[in-house]
């Protein structure tokens, strides 16, 4: 029976959501063989003895060995802490080893978002260091990701590698935009990343990946409530039927008298997939997601107001509406073991309609009608194709390449509004006045070419690069043309190139390792600076240099995993909106011009210690400083009058820090306890650095019970009741405050059939 031969056939998934594990390694200790499991997550051995051990491992789940004449067949792999293993896509687009690129990045697992089941993105997201998310209610945000909290186009967002909007119409909200219930992954790379992603990836690119059909039938619905009027039901179905796979995930959310006077909302998300296997070498996966979302826009509130706890609004009437749909269609193809290419179209359809809140002046007369504010809808068709190759050449070097065409139809247009503002201050009614502010169509179109390679110098030490090529084509036309109150620019057609480069190199051994970065991002003008005057200014694109070194290692047999990284982010020819004045004239003029600079630099670290089956422990945050080299905004007679040059950037925290405790008891499986403190540190609200916001310290308590085929959890956030801000900003003279939500306590189920 020793020298008995036998021929072993698997499939490998994933233990706790049965999906298909595509590319693990399998390997016979006595005979030496290894193969890969194919797209569906099959694998064969011929002529293995029967007491030769099969190991079976892959990136992000714990390896598992088994005797050859024990191998089921269907093996379950567990998914691992993070770890010096653990696999992402982003990088390159393609799976790799999070520690083999020189680039901070940090991933939110599958597995995360169904232990905590969080309400907003920003729950899981800011748990990673050198992350904060600015939660602005019903699930609108800004971001801060080696920049302050800043509604700038300075961070991408991504769906499966592609960009949820083109460049030059970039939206700080456009988060969401997302089906958050479709997510498989959430993966964030913090600094540069333009030498792939192209433009706005500056401060950081947040990437959705979105789940695959899974193997067996999948069925799941939810629901889940809370105090503060937020109520949600969650549907998913996923299958696979021969060689084809069907997915279909959806929710609703809505929230009716919130905390927040006038802060109603109410979204729609569905996503679904069809992919279909036609050989081993080929296949296709087609993709729909589509949002509809509306929200009343209650505004920000006074500093006496915030202090008391008023909550009311001014607003009546102030909305926000979007509605999104992306398509797109993927075909790849394996030429052989170590090349593959892949091509996607895609299509983006976009109108966001909104009455917003901030373009009503709050200085408008009492219980009288003042011509203020207005409707507005920016939409776009978008339509593209990206293609890239991979390929491995030999066992020291490896290479991608591709090329992407974005073309986008945008247009715009602003109704002028006479609005009635009663004697206690409400906004109480508006009436369309028929006429226009602005009235445009854009036509924009992005070129890019891209290469990224990596040479391994030695087993532990390879090099890592990559460098991109833009061209934009900007197509400005005025409907209304002079007579246009705003956006009054003349047709115009403008033109833009950037060159990106990216290098670096890592060291990695078997428990630690480090690497250093140089990287490049830039962001060309936007519609709105190009084109938002009578002049069209002559502008560059703005440019960011980074500068990183990271270090990871992982001890005490994995127990211990810690990660640090320092930047530094150095921006030039920054757009600024410069007041010239002459006094010999008594004229003045506003023009944006690349006259600025800023730096920042921190340090951002992770820390996660599983001291033992039970209790686990993480860490992350960061410590950073964002400063204006060189900001004027106002020039008299050819000398600065306002000068904020060498000052702190306003919404800039001193610090960000997360930190939580996890417990599992043994003695009851598939219960999980959790406790949680964020915290944030004091910033500048304003630019002359006079007023301070002192940030806040608040904790959280998740628990969840997972038994049978049924889910249950409690999410008991802010627990003091903390009076916070999420943002606190001062402009014309007075400080406003975005209240964070008081104590609130979610309770939901699930219930899968699997």
């Amino acid at each position: 029976m020793s020298h008995a031969q036998k021929t072993i056939t698997s499939k490998v998934l994933g233990k706790d959501f049965k999906e298909i594990i595509k590319g693990a390694i399998v390997t016979t200790k006595q005979s030496k063989q290894t193969t890969l499991t194919n797209n569906k997550g099959d694998f064969t051995i011929e002529s293995a003895s029967v007491n030769d051990e099969i190991s079976i491992s892959f990136y992000g789940y714990q390896s598992i060995s088994y005797k050859a004449n024990n191998v089921p067949k269907t093996i379950l792999l567990e998914t691992s802490l993070e770890s010096l293993n653990q696999v992402i896509i982003s990088a390159s687009r393609q799976k790799e080893n999070k520690h083999d690129v020189p680039v901070a990045i940090s991933v939110v697992t599958k597995k995360t978002m169904q232990e905590m089941q969080p309400n907003d993105i920003s729950e899981v997201l800011n748990q990673k260091p050198g992350v904060l998310m600015v939660d602005l209610g019903n699930e609108q945000h800004m971001m801060a990701i080696r920049q302050p909290m800043t509604t700038k186009s300075f961070f991408l967002y991504l769906e499966d590698g592609l960009p949820i909007r083109p460049t030059g119409i970039f939206n700080h909200n456009a988060l969401l935009e997302t089906n958050a219930a479709a997510i498989e992954n959430l993966e964030i790379i913090r600094g540069a990343y333009s030498s792939l992603y192209g433009s706005e990836a500056i401060g950081g690119a947040v990437n959705f990946i979105t789940e695959k059909p899974t193997e067996e039938l999948n069925i799941e619905v939810g629901t889940r409530v809370n105090n503060l009027g937020y109520q949600r039901f969650d549907g998913k179905v996923s299958g696979t039927v021969g060689k084809t796979g069907i997915y279909v995930s959806s929710y609703r959310s809505s929230i009716v008298d919130g905390f927040r006077d006038y802060g109603d909302y109410e979204k729609s998300a569905l996503t679904a997939k069809i992919t279909h296997q036609f050989t081993d070498k080929f296949d296709i996966e087609n993709s729909v997601t589509y949002i509809d979302y509306r929200s009343d826009m209650s505004g920000s509130i006074g500093e006496d107001a915030f202090h008391k706890k008023d909550f009311s609004s001014i607003h009546t009437f102030t909305f926000r509406d979007a509605k999104s749909l992306r398509a797109t269609s993927t075909l790849n193809y394996k030429w052989n073991e170590n090349q593959n290419s892949f091509a996607k179209v895609y299509y983006r359809n976009n109108d966001l309609k909104q009455n917003p809140s901030y373009r009503i002046s709050n200085r408008a007369a009492l219980n009288a009608t003042t011509k203020t504010g207005n409707i507005n809808k920016n939409s776009f068709d978008s339509y593209g194709l990206l293609f890239q190759h991979n390929a491995k050449l030999s066992d020291v070097f490896k290479y991608s390449a591709g090329a992407v065409v974005d073309i986008t139809i945008n247009d715009y247009y602003a109704e002028e509004l006479e609005v009635f503002r009663n004697a206690d201050g409400v906004f109480e009614s508006f009436k369309q006045l028929g006429t226009f502010a602005s009235d445009y169509n854009t036509d924009l179109v992005n070129v890019g070419t891209f290469f990224t390679g990596e040479y391994k110098l030695t087993s532990n030490f390879r090099l890592n690069g990559g460098l991109r090529v833009d061209a934009f084509d900007y197509h400005f036309k005025n409907k209304l043309g002079a007579s246009a109150s705003s956006y009054n620019a003349p047709n115009t057609n403008n033109t833009f190139w950037s060159v990106t480069p990216r290098i670096g190199m890592v060291y990695k051994n078997k428990n630690y390792g480090g690497y250093a970065n140089y990287s490049k991002g830039f962001v060309p003008p936007s519609v709105g600076e190009l084109y938002g005057e009578s002049d069209v200014p002559l502008l560059d694109p703005s440019k960011f240099n980074n500068y990183e070194i990271g270090t990871f290692t992982s001890l005490f047999k994995h127990s211990l995993y810690i990660d640090f990284a320092l930047y530094y982010l150095d921006g030039e020819d920054e757009i600024v909106s410069v007041r010239t004045i002459d006094t010999t004239t008594n004229l003045d003029s506003y023009e944006n011009k690349n006259s600025g600079s800023s730096e920042h630099y921190g340090l951002e670290y992770k820390v996660d210690y599983k001291l033992n089956k039970e209790i686990s422990f993480r860490n992350s945050g960061s410590i950073s400083k964002h400063k204006y080299k060189r900001f004027v905004r106002t020039v008299s007679d050819g000398a600065s009058s306002t000068s904020f040059s060498g000052n702190d950037m306003p919404g800039a925290p001193s610090y960000i820090n997360n930190f939580g405790i996890i417990y599992k008891p043994n003695y009851l499986k598939g219960l999980r306890l959790g406790f949680e403190w964020q915290s944030l540190g004091k910033y500048y609200t304003d630019n002359e650095n006079t007023i301070e916001y002192n940030g806040y310290d608040v904790f959280n308590f998740r628990t969840s019970y997972k038994f049978s085929k049924i889910y249950l959890w409690m999410n008991l956030l802010n627990l003091s009741d903390k009076n916070y801000a999420t943002r606190a900003s001062t402009g014309y003279g007075s400080t406003t405050f975005t209240p964070g939500n008081p104590r609130n306590i979610t309770v939901g189920i699930k219930y899968s059939i699997q």
